[in-house]
């Protein structure tokens, strides 16, 4: 759980979610479902799907013309984005900013939800998130796949920690 702010002054609560991508979504898809993580929800308006095991949260992101595709293109099967759970998002993007992070691309559509995001690693995004618990961001932007709201999976509850790999020469420091 979250700490005093001094000692956790971005209001950083877990990760709600990894965003992946491919030429070949399908393949995402099925490799998710036989680790465990079922589809349980669909974008209400965009070619994107949410897989969920315990309280990790995985989106593939199939939508022809959207960042995640070109990051696709440039990059193959990855992990595009990751969503950090914040106690304020503004403030937390505020900070960000402050401190040099780049903005990320303002995408929502109509009636969706606008989750500022940061420039990561490789081009990636970091969405800052500070709407869950009992209430989510998928509460408004998705629809429930029908059977599939508590999914047994495999034992697996959290996201503890991730790992960016870069190639040699490409870390700009």
């Amino acid at each position: 759980m979250m700490g005093d702010t001094h000692d956790n002054p971005m209001g950083t609560d877990g990760f709600e979610f990894v965003e992946y991508t491919a030429p070949d979504p399908q393949l995402l898809r099925t490799l998710f479902e036989r680790l465990g993580f079922p589809a349980v929800a669909r974008h209400r308006s965009k070619n994107v799907t949410l897989h969920r095991q315990g309280g990790i949260n995985f989106i593939i992101n199939a939508e022809p013309e959207s960042f995640a595709q070109a990051f696709a293109r440039a990059h193959g099967p990855s992990a595009c984005a990751m969503a950090f759970r914040v106690r304020d998002a503004a403030r937390a993007f505020r900070r960000a900013l402050e401190l040099g992070a780049k903005p990320g691309p303002l995408s929502a559509g109509p009636m969706e939800l606008n989750i500022p995001s940061i420039e990561g690693i490789g081009g990636s995004l970091i969405y800052l998130v500070d709407l869950y618990g009992d209430r989510t961001i998928y509460d408004v932007d998705f629809r429930p796949v029908s059977g599939a709201a508590l999914p047994e999976g495999a034992g697996l509850t959290v996201i503890d920690h991730l790992t960016h790999n870069v190639g040699r020469g490409r870390m700009d420091v």
